[in-house]
């Protein structure tokens, strides 16, 4: 028969609230490492979106300032006269012969300088707005424009699947001549007659007459693009653009505020003299470049430990009012079709 000795025993009470102890201060260790883990990755993962948009809308924007202005060979700086047979030519959207525009916020109200226009919906007060106006590829050849009684009336005709629509608004041009004017045939695209009547769409034509005969010529569609920074549908304020008169389209969200300065060239030696706001441009002609700012944030409001993020902006030093992160991005961008 086996025999156990008394002295035999388990671990105290002593002994077992040591054990607990113990586990607990391991286990809160665990768990702090893993929390602290958990928020530097979720701060990593809001810079790299952060940096992600903000490369992304500097180099949408520089993209199309660089062909602001840009007509073909009708582009400012050569001897190509242009007529525009549009209804109220000289209107925001239709005025083809400022290639680029800006409109300077106050820092304060919902005031810009020039005054805005009321095809810029909903901007956020303080930031700026600018605006380009440009051809848009391809380029469809002219194969035959018979002209017409008065002279360049008729319908020019061009190949089909030429991605042309009615409304559009075009310009033709041999390099000689250029005339702007609304598409007003049903399906252009298919049937590769562009008529440009009176009476039809908006703005419309004021007159049919292009002028000549432009057989040989090539055609191009203009748009006017304006970039501003608005709310969306979840409040965040967000970088849009407005093509023409379409409806505003977000391109990036979480940008607060852009500020644009604009290159001056006061004496025609196609070099920048000073940067300006679009407040005191006198002539936008002289605009030879564009430098924009932009101020971008993340969605997160959990991010920023120890205080709120101090950054400067324009020039300006500045401390959040909250606990997002927030990024400066910059680039000075030259337009293609004003420097040599």
């Amino acid at each position: 028969m086996r025999t156990f000795s008394r002295s035999q025993k388990g671990m105290t009470l002593v002994e077992l609230m040591i054990a607990l102890v113990l586990g607990l201060v391991v286990t809160s260790a665990v768990i702090e490492i893993f929390i602290g883990s958990k928020q530097m990755y979720r701060v990593q993962d809001a810079r790299a979106r952060l940096q992600e948009n903000g490369r992304f809308a500097i180099q949408f924007l520089s993209n199309n300032i660089r062909n602001a202005g840009y007509n073909g060979c009708a582009t400012r700086g050569g001897s190509v006269p242009i007529t525009n047979t549009l209804n109220n030519s000289g209107d925001f959207l239709w005025d083809f012969a400022t290639g680029i525009q800006g409109f300077d916020a106050t820092a304060s109200a919902a005031i810009w300088s020039p005054a805005i226009v009321a095809d810029i919906t909903s901007p956020l007060s303080g930031s700026d707005v600018l605006t380009i106006r440009t051809m848009n590829e391809p380029v469809i050849r002219v194969t035959a424009h018979p002209g017409g009684t008065p002279p360049g009336s008729a319908a020019i005709q061009v190949n089909t699947q030429n991605q042309l629509e009615r409304f559009d608004i075009v310009m033709v041009t041999d390099c000689l001549t250029s005339a702007i004017f609304q598409i007003t045939s049903a399906n252009p695209n298919t049937s590769g007659s562009v008529t440009h009547n009176t009476g039809v769409g908006a703005p419309g034509n004021a007159t049919q007459a292009l002028g000549k005969d432009y057989t040989g010529a090539e055609i191009v569609k203009l748009t006017t693009k304006s970039f501003y920074i608005r709310n969306n549908a979840d409040g965040v304020p967000s970088l849009y653009q407005r093509i023409s008169n379409d409806t505003a389209v977000e391109l990036v969200e979480g940008i607060e505020n852009m500020q644009i300065l604009y290159g001056v060239d006061t004496d025609n030696d196609d070099a920048v003299d000073q940067y300006i706001t679009a407040a005191t441009v006198t002539n936008w002609d002289n605009v030879v470049s564009v430098r924009v700012s932009l101020l971008l944030r993340t969605l997160a409001d959990n991010l920023v430990v120890g205080g709120a993020q101090t950054y400067s902006f324009n020039g300006v030093a500045i401390t959040a009012a909250d606990n997002r992160l927030r990024a400066v991005f910059s680039r000075t961008i030259s337009l293609r079709n004003r420097v040599p």
